[in-house]
């Protein structure tokens, strides 16, 4: 129950009474029935973030008693699964990590009987395994070994192998995971969120029959691609895919310049959970245009297009195939408009050329906490003034592999001469192993950037 959900005059008596027992955390480390009072009326208030001080009192006092911290670990453990998995881990104290610590010091306490009890000592560990598994990649073998702690002790319980069947997706082990959600299925799991795992599982590890079929046992129209036997679904919409970034070493322009955030890509999709880059990165990121990757199939965000129009976002997975094609960085003063749009018309056919639109988000505390929101666009810092009719673009040449560089090299430079524009493409030049003009064009970056800079800077 929620307060949406309850008639406003119920709602304001909840409030009321978590808003005493606040004043009373005290209190709660030592009566027993105040804490469960506490528990009752923060899940019937949602369980939202402003609970989280009441519901740490509790797990950090009641240790004791195995009852009490499965109860106040599952909720810390709800919060948690609020944010999405890909997130970085940004500090040590959260509800994940306070429910782990409560649930290992009772598993800790437990009596030789109730340690091997599936009742007390399996919902226990089980539920540590999920707060491990929020609490990073850092705490994954702790993780699978509570994950297999109680599935030794009772392994007729499909949500416990669903949960290892998560543990091991989010970390890789997409064979390991297939293996476990199909033990969930045997046991009766929920169909269709156990198909949805069970695909991508299938598709990371290659099993792509495994795949199709539960595509096909979702009512999805799968067939097998005769060249990689992985799924293919017609018709699937274009589809955004988000990863984690850095800022790019060679460009000292961007608006995000410091720390880690999240880079939003376009997928040509082949199936509900894998597909094709079709838009570059521009940051320092370990996926491109071209690359083959897998995502989750629950979407972490919402990205708000420039009309207003939302679109899910997923978070990637896996790389499964790099692409084989060429992806050069290049800064650019555009002089005259048009100049680029006269490029694109000369170039040799496999050859693409990207202004940047930087779908960049930085991470942000309604991520940490797990509080639904919106994402919207980053400024854009590629349509930002130099002088009157001038504009400064960074983008990227994507070059597929049948690509003449010389050929290449010839377009572009016929369009520099013109002098409607100047650009720097430092990596064209170190492919044709022309040293001194990759240096040169190292050195004109800098200048480019440079004089951008100072002219949007105010005096």
């Amino acid at each position: 129950m929620t307060p949406s959900s309850t008639d406003p005059d119920e709602a304001r008596e909840l409030e009321s009474a978590f808003g005493t027992i606040r004043t009373r955390q005290s209190q709660l480390r030592e009566d027993r029935r105040l804490a469960e009072l506490a528990l009752e009326v923060v899940r019937s208030l949602g369980n939202a973030s402003e609970h989280q001080s009441v519901l740490r009192t509790v797990a950090e006092s009641w240790t004791g008693d195995p009852d009490i911290t499965l109860a106040v670990a599952t909720l810390l453990v709800e919060q948690s699964a609020r944010r999405g998995m890909d997130e970085p881990i940004v500090r040590d104290e959260t509800p994940a990590a306070w429910a782990a610590r409560a649930l290992e010091a009772t598993l800790a306490g437990l009596d030789a009987q109730s340690a091997n009890d599936p009742v007390i000592a399996g919902n226990l560990h089980a539920t540590l395994a999920n707060a491990l598994r929020l609490c990073g990649p850092g705490r994954d073998a702790d993780a699978r070994q509570a994950s297999e702690r109680a599935i030794e002790l009772d392994d007729s319980r499909a949500s416990w192998w669903s949960d290892a069947g998560l543990l091991h997706k989010w970390r890789g082990r997409f064979r390991e995971g297939m293996g476990a959600i199909e033990a969930a299925r045997e046991r009766g799991a929920p169909t269709k969120p156990t198909l949805w795992n069970l695909a991508i599982c299938a598709t990371g590890c290659g099993e792509g029959e495994v795949a199709t079929l539960a595509w096909r046992d979702l009512s999805l129209p799968a067939t097998s691609d005769p060249s990689t036997q992985m799924p293919v679904v017609e018709g699937l919409p274009p589809m955004m895919v988000r990863v984690l970034s850095r800022p790019s070493p060679t460009d000292g322009t961007s608006e995000f310049r410091e720390g880690v955030g999240f880079e939003l890509v376009w997928v040509a999709p082949l199936s509900p959970c894998h597909g094709v880059v079709q838009s570059p990165t521009f940051r320092d990121a370990p996926i491109d245009y071209g690359d083959l990757v897998l995502w989750d199939g629950a979407p972490v965000a919402q990205h708000v297009l420039a009309d207003d129009e939302t679109v899910p976002v997923f978070p990637l997975l896996e790389i499964l195939h790099r692409g084989d094609e060429r992806r050069w960085p290049f800064v650019a003063i555009e002089r005259k408009e048009g100049a680029l749009e006269r490029l694109r018309t000369t170039l040799p056919e496999g050859a693409r050329l990207f202004v940047q639109q930087e779908r960049t988000v930085e991470h942000c505390a309604s991520c940490e906490a797990g509080v639904p929101h919106e994402h919207q666009d980053a400024p854009e810092s590629h349509d930002d003034t130099v002088t009157e009719g001038t504009r400064f673009l960074r983008g990227k040449v994507v070059l597929g592999a049948s690509v003449e560089l010389e050929a290449f090299q010839q377009a572009w430079e016929a369009s520099l001469s013109g002098q409607a524009w100047v650009a720097s493409l430092p990596t064209l030049y170190e492919a044709l192993r022309e040293t001194k003009r990759a240096g040169q064009e190292h050195q004109a970056w800098r200048g480019i950037e440079r004089k951008w800079l100072a002219q949007r800077t105010p005096a």
